[in-house]
């Protein structure tokens, strides 16, 4: 059987399932006023959420002026997320989150100069730091590094619901089941100066991670569903 026809249409189920859960829920936002100045200017951003909770985001994404355009890597997952983000209308970057940003070599890279060049149009940039292998809710520094190069200020977008089935997959995916409530929390933003130093880059990776992680589990406790923590790691450091 054709993969891509497969893809295709197992596609087709996910992103219809998700207009579901979308228009079933009674959403709840926090943080539009953080949301706002963002919009009215018309300046691009980026948007951060994580990678198990993705399958919620079209709700934050009404919300947006800003066109999102979502990150997504560069494999047979990703073709699937791909099929499934354009036909919920959402624009693709493919690329990684692993990309060495403050290599000079890849500052030319097709990934990395879309992103510069949706930002620069005055759009949105959504990219799941901790994906698409994890460890699980450990912030990367691409989105900082984005940032740093564009003069973008950088949203944490946190998500949750009260009616779901949670995986005990590495990122533990949140599958949103329809009905119930739904909430939505915008935290930021942060901003780095285009000069900043590898230590101003890992001083605003671990605020974020921080800021995405609080307001992520917020969601959780508000919902009244399981909270779900980082994952433990040996060794920690900037993950890139």
């Amino acid at each position: 059987m054709n993969l891509k026809f497969v893809q295709m249409s197992l596609a087709f189920l996910v992103a219809n399932y998700m207009r579901l859960v979308r228009r079933t829920t009674r959403w709840q936002f926090e943080g539009l006023e953080l949301l706002k100045p963002i919009q009215e200017s018309g300046t691009g951003f980026v948007a951060v959420v994580w990678h198990s909770r993705f399958m919620m985001t079209p709700a934050g994404w009404s919300k947006m002026v800003q066109k999102p355009h979502v990150l997504i890597s560069k494999s047979r997952d990703g073709d699937l997320v791909t099929y499934v983000a354009q036909m919920l209308g959402v624009k693709v970057v493919r690329g990684s989150r692993r990309a060495k940003f403050k290599d000079k070599e890849k500052r030319g890279a097709s990934a990395l100069r879309e992103m510069i060049d949706v930002i620069n149009q005055g759009d949105c940039v959504v990219m799941t730091p901790d994906g698409p292998r994890g460890p699980r809710m450990h912030m990367g520094e691409g989105p900082l590094r984005l940032a740093k190069l564009s003069g973008a200020p950088v949203l944490a977008f946190a998500i949750s619901k009260s009616s779901n089935k949670l995986f005990n997959s590495w990122d533990r995916f949140m599958l949103p089941l329809p009905f119930g409530r739904g909430k939505i929390i915008f935290a930021g933003p942060v901003r780095l100066a285009k000069d900043a130093s590898n230590a101003d880059i890992e001083t605003a990776r671990k605020k974020l991670e921080d800021m995405l992680n609080q307001a992520s589990q917020k969601c959780d406790r508000e919902m009244g569903c399981e909270i779900i923590l980082p994952a433990k790691i040996n060794n920690k450091k900037a993950i890139t």
